[in-house]
């Protein structure tokens, strides 16, 4: 019976009632994508970090509706149920998507029920050098050397600026600099004996594979205002803040790793616990939700 009655457009915007809820959050994340068909049929991912973001972020701002949230896979696969949204086929819904370059390229979808992330996705909302020292405080229980922390990830950002502003310049021609579905830790050195660096000579080698002109890159960053941290691919940011928090468990503790799955959600919940407040993501999204 439920599956009958969620094929028409009708059953879509009352399915919240099967849940018991107000709304549905349709978002990106998990191991496995959906087309719109497949979503509509009810497939989707549970449990993402994708919902553990945005589920906090929903909290400040809808604490009084009731709210089931799934992550169906694709940012595409949201642009196309975005259609029946702005189309008026759907409602109780709400949808959450990565900003990617949408915002710099002014493609983002305006509707009041659909939200994106402050930088290029959540993970960029998150991480900094200050959620890596909060993340290694609880870890070890030790007071840490946070010197080598902000040096290199000070370091890190200068060095990977001209692939981020690469990637970005990338984008407009619906290509990407960084590699996305695996390799995208092909510019850092992650030998756990060293603090984790970008292989500057790597992203060079790439910008000439791609005909991409050193001069030419920096001038569209520097007129697109893109920054290093917002824009960065989110999965390389985050994969890169793994790397310094494994390198400095082995080398100042002779501990062992931690996965990283493990530490996305310890950086989210310190993320939200000590620096979401009177910061510029916290401005942000009061403005979108409010």
């Amino acid at each position: 019976m439920i599956e009958t009655f969620k094929r028409t457009k009708k059953g879509l915007s009352n399915l919240h009632l099967f849940y018991n809820v107000d709304y549905i959050v349709y978002l990106e994340g998990g191991s496995k994508s959906f087309s719109k068909d497949e979503v509509y049929l009810d497939n989707f991912n549970d449990d993402t970090e994708d919902i553990v973001y945005w589920k906090n972020i929903f909290k400040k701002y809808k604490k009084n509706e009731l709210l089931k949230f799934k992550s169906v896979g694709s940012k595409k696969t949201l642009k196309d149920i975005s259609e029946d949204i702005l189309a008026g086929k759907i409602k109780n819904v709400y949808m959450a998507m990565d900003n990617e370059f949408d915002e710099v390229y002014k493609k983002r979808i305006t509707h009041s029920n659909i939200f994106y992330t402050h930088g290029y996705s959540y993970e960029n909302d998150v991480w900094n050098e200050n959620v890596i020292i909060d993340i290694l405080k609880d870890l070890t229980a030790s007071e840490i050397d946070e010197k080598i922390i902000n040096e290199g990830f000070s370091k890190f950002l200068k060095d990977i600026k001209i692939g981020v502003v690469s990637d970005a310049y990338q984008f407009k021609k619906d290509q990407s600099f960084f590699p996305r579905k695996k390799g995208h830790l092909f510019c850092v050195e992650c030998n756990t004996d060293n603090f984790p660096k970008v292989k500057t000579t790597a992203i060079e080698k790439l910008m000439e594979e791609k005909s991409l002109i050193e001069k030419t890159v920096k001038s569209f960053g520097y007129r697109y205002k893109i920054e290093t941290l917002k824009f960065c691919f989110g999965h390389l940011l985050a994969d890169y803040c793994c790397q310094i928090i494994n390198y400095y468990l082995k080398h100042k503790h002779k501990l062992s790793n931690i996965r990283k799955e493990i530490i996305y959600r310890m950086g989210i919940k310190k993320f939200f616990d000590n620096h979401y407040l009177n910061s510029e993501i916290e401005e942000y999204f009061i403005q979108q939700f409010i």
